[in-house]
């Protein structure tokens, strides 16, 4: 485990050294300023050490390309993902730390990405693919995904983060249904209790998820970036820290090049050509 560039929160921004599945993950750029990456681990999206890796470092990748302003994040043929491998779950106290480490700390690069990630379920979500979905800005679920949190059904949790993030998105007594059953449901009830943002028939999810993504990504990338920051700060942190940074960020993109371009498109009724990307600390 890496102990080089931990933050506050106890998770390093380094992808902790270790086996890296390159060919689990696949790439596409199929939008001006989309990035699509599919998790395509056999079986069913399954999410090893190596698979963890390769997801944080593709996404390390895109966020250092100026031309990619979102990403959509999605599994392959009738999985999302189906979390950990339990064939290899291993009691021993350093595989537990370093299973978390390496999860939670995905997880956490997603949502402090300063590109929006939506994903896209396009069928099982479970366990820590499930989670996975929750570290997203905006979760779009196809009609026959099916999500669960099945881990105490063999003595195990929804760690990683998902005991935080998911009451924080449908309530505490509805994550907790769902945490102590371990029941999976379908895609009509997640959406019911506020778990998916969107239902999409099957045929529809990608379409539907790379008009969205482009529409995102069609507005000023240093904006869309601040207003990720600012709310995710506020739920972790509170209503005044959230407030203040976002008073920091409205100076920061009120004085940049892209506040300048906005209003001139918009009062010479032209599209704009937005160029900033970056948020620095």
């Amino acid at each position: 485990m890496s102990d080089k560039a931990v933050g506050a929160k106890g998770y390093s921004s380094t992808i902790p050294p270790g086996e890296m599945e390159s060919d689990a993950v696949q790439i596409e750029r199929p939008r001006p300023g989309v990035a699509v990456l599919s998790i395509r681990s056999k079986p069913l999206g399954v999410l090893r050490f190596g698979v963890k890796r390769a997801i944080w470092a593709a996404l390390q990748d895109l966020e250092a390309d100026p031309q990619v302003r979102c990403l959509v994040l999605t599994g392959f043929e009738r999985a999302f993902s189906v979390g950990s491998d339990i064939r290899d779950f291993s009691t021993e106290v350093g595989w537990l730390l370093e299973n978390d480490y390496v999860e939670a700390g995905l997880n956490e690069a997603i949502e402090n990405s300063r590109l929006p990630v939506l994903a896209a379920i396009n069928g099982f979500a479970m366990g820590g693919g499930a989670v996975l979905s929750l570290s997203c800005d905006i979760r779009l679920a196809a009609q026959s995904a099916r999500i669960g949190f099945p881990e105490v059904k063999v003595g195990a949790f929804a760690s990683g983060s998902g005991t935080q993030r998911l009451p924080r998105l449908v309530g505490r007594g509805r994550a907790l249904d769902l945490l102590l059953t371990g029941r999976t449901i379908d895609a009509a009830e997640a959406y019911q209790i506020g778990l998916v943002e969107y239902l999409l028939p099957d045929d529809q999810l990608m379409p539907k998820t790379l008009d969205l993504a482009a529409e995102i990504a069609a507005n000023a990338p240093l904006a869309v970036a601040a207003s990720k920051r600012c709310v995710n700060t506020g739920l972790r942190q509170g209503f005044d820290v959230g407030l203040a940074l976002e008073r920091e960020m409205r100076v920061r993109t009120g004085r940049g090049l892209d506040a300048i371009e906005g209003r001139n498109a918009f009062l010479e009724k032209r599209p704009p050509n937005f160029t900033e990307t970056l948020i620095g600390d």
